[in-house]
This record gives C-alpha cells, structure tokens and sequence, in this order.
C-alpha cells in the first residue's frame, strides 16, 4: 500500500476521493465538496505567509481587543462603576470559548448571535452596564471570529493552488474533503 506522506501527487493517497489535483479544483469549485481546515493550522500559516492588508486587519482585531479591555477598566475606574469591570472576564471568557477550534464552538456561535439580542434587551431596559458588558463580549467574539474566518479562508484558497502543499497538509491532518451530497468526509490515516 503507498505511504501518502511521500505522495507528490493526490493519486497516490490511498483512497483519495479524485484522481488528480485539477479534478479537487473543480469538485470544489462547482461546490460539490468543500476543503475543511484546521484553525491552528490555518492561523500559523496565516502568521507565517499572509501580507498586506489581510495581515493588517488581522492585526487590528487584536489591537482592538486590548484597546476594549483597556477601555473597560479605564470606564470603570473613572465612571466609578466598578460594574464595568466584569467586562473583562467577559472577554477573556468569549475569546476563550469563541476560537473556531473550540470543542463548544457551534454553541458559542448560537450564544454570540443570541448575545446582540441580549445586548439589545439591556439597553433598551435601562441596564446600561449590564449592556456594555454584554457588548464587549460581543464584540469579542465578533473579532475572534472575524480573524479566524479570515485565516481560514486564505489557508484553504493557498492549498487548493498548491498540490504539494495541499497533500503536505493532507497527509498532517491539516486539512479534509468533505462531499456536500453524502456528507463523508475524507482525512488521511492517523499515524501512529
């Protein structure tokens, strides 16, 4: 049986849904399967090899981020309502739980969508800073997955135009297929 880590080409991975690169290109590009990539994978390479202004924004979420934090105990502090201060666990608690390669991430999306309406709701009942807090963690989440998607996207866009890297990628458990009709999702073997 061929080993798929000396593979230079998809056909040599054993039970490889297709026989070429180009045929992987077209699959996806005609939306018949989608490429699935690991987050930490996608967000290292994102640090090694993005440029310009994907780099920049990705960067300017997490300035942002420290400026919110900062922004929250400066509020506090000055406002006098020591309230305020919660908002930092708050965001400490939605990055945490807002990473794409968290266990709980389909959840936590429900609860980020669901949190703009709790937001919404504390405003609109005069708990001010019971809305503040609720807006940072909201506005975490809304960062973190921003940054993700982002890295995510340029990692898959990277593989699908390089077939070394794709198998490269393949082979460590970086990236899937997944078949959009059947739902099988195809990786390569664990090692052991």
């Amino acid at each position: 049986m061929a080993d798929s880590r000396n593979s230079t080409t998809i056909a040599g991975i054993p039970s490889f849904p297709f026989r070429t690169f180009s045929d992987l290109q077209q699959a996806v590009a005609d939306d018949k399967v989608n490429v699935g990539v690991d987050p930490l994978a996608a967000a290292e390479w994102a640090d090694r090899c993005s440029t310009g202004i994907k780099r920049s924004f990705v960067a300017s979420l997490s300035i942002l981020l420290i400026v919110l934090a900062i922004s929250s105990v400066a509020g506090a502090v000055w406002l006098r309502d020591y309230w305020l201060l919660a908002s930092v666990p708050a965001m400490a608690a939605a990055f945490y739980f807002s990473h794409p390669a968290s266990p709980y991430h389909k959840w936590v999306t429900v609860a980020g969508a669901a949190g703009i309406a709790v937001f919404v709701d504390l405003l609109v009942n005069g708990l001010l800073t019971a809305a503040v807090v609720a807006a940072y963690a909201v506005l975490t989440f809304a960062a973190v997955r921003a940054a993700g998607f982002i890295s995510d996207s340029g990692y898959r866009k990277h593989l699908l135009a390089s077939e070394a890297d794709f198998i490269a990628a393949y082979t460590a458990r970086s990236c899937n297929i997944r078949d959009n009709k059947t739902k099988k999702v195809y990786s390569a073997p664990t090692t052991h």
